[in-house]
């Protein structure tokens, strides 16, 4: 069993096999683009920024994040920031075949604190890398919540890196009520076509350039709060209950 376990695992892990695999999970999310009726809440905050031709960071939870890309504006540029490590390279193929561009970086060296996603090996040329970008006038997009968890915790490095490019976060999450969710610790969600969709932004938040420590926490609780608002929002739009859904795994 461990040997074909180990075979297994090696050709999952082959380029060709997580190639297909990126490509099969990207014309999903078109499909469930195609195929969902999405209602959108407060789209005018990202259309000013679109039309202004200026950048902003789009900050969303982990595991709910994959149906964001199909929403985006087609002719506003946008790099995802990508784990060098996990599941990363798959997601960063499962981008590319959406059209997205990506900035790699690693997330938290095992046994260190987890609150910023710039601290392991990489991490602060991805920091460098999406503040160049912010400064080129290209969007960033990036999680807030760090793994192994907490789910739905921000993190400082969404902060650091408004504070460093002096561009705003702009919450953001969407959804779909058919959708199968798995219970692991940032509750991936895997959005199923034909169904009801919600697209949710949130206000802007502004980091000075000179916030000190208490400023910086604040802006990271602001973050937390408002992705958790806009989240729950999205929940309810398409008749689902932000508290049990939080109790675990769901598919319908």
């Amino acid at each position: 069993m461990s040997r074909d376990m180990n075979i297994g695992k090696r050709i999952i892990q082959s380029e060709a096999a997580q190639t297909a695999i990126a490509f099969a999970a990207a014309m999903l999310i078109k499909f469930v683009r195609r195929t969902s009726r999405f209602e959108v809440r407060r789209g005018d905050i990202a259309a000013r920024f679109w039309t202004g031709d200026e950048p902003f960071i789009g900050a969303t939870w982990h595991g709910q994040n994959l149906i964001l890309p199909a929403l985006w504006h087609n002719w506003r540029e946008m790099r995802i920031l990508v784990s060098r490590h996990g599941d990363g390279e798959i997601v960063s193929k499962v981008m590319h075949f959406l059209g997205v561009g990506t900035i790699r970086g690693s997330g938290v060296p095992k046994g260190e604190e987890r609150r910023s996603k710039f601290k392991g090996k990489g991490g602060a040329g991805a920091l460098r890398a999406m503040v160049r970008a912010l400064g080129e006038n290209i969007s960033v997009g990036m999680t807030a919540d760090l793994p192994p968890g907490p789910a739905r915790r921000a993190g400082d490095g969404i902060v650091m890196l408004a504070r460093l490019s002096g561009r705003p976060i702009v919450p953001v999450a969407a959804t779909t009520r058919a959708r199968y969710q798995l219970n692991n610790w940032d509750r991936f969600t895997v959005n199923l076509p034909f169904s009801k969709g919600a697209l949710v932004w949130g206000e802007p938040i502004y980091v000075p350039r000179d916030a000190d420590p208490e400023a910086l926490e604040l802006a990271r609780q602001r973050v937390e709060d408002e992705l958790n608002a806009v989240t729950n929002e999205a929940d309810r739009i398409v008749g689902r209950n932000p508290r049990a859904e939080s109790a675990g795994a769901s598919a319908h």
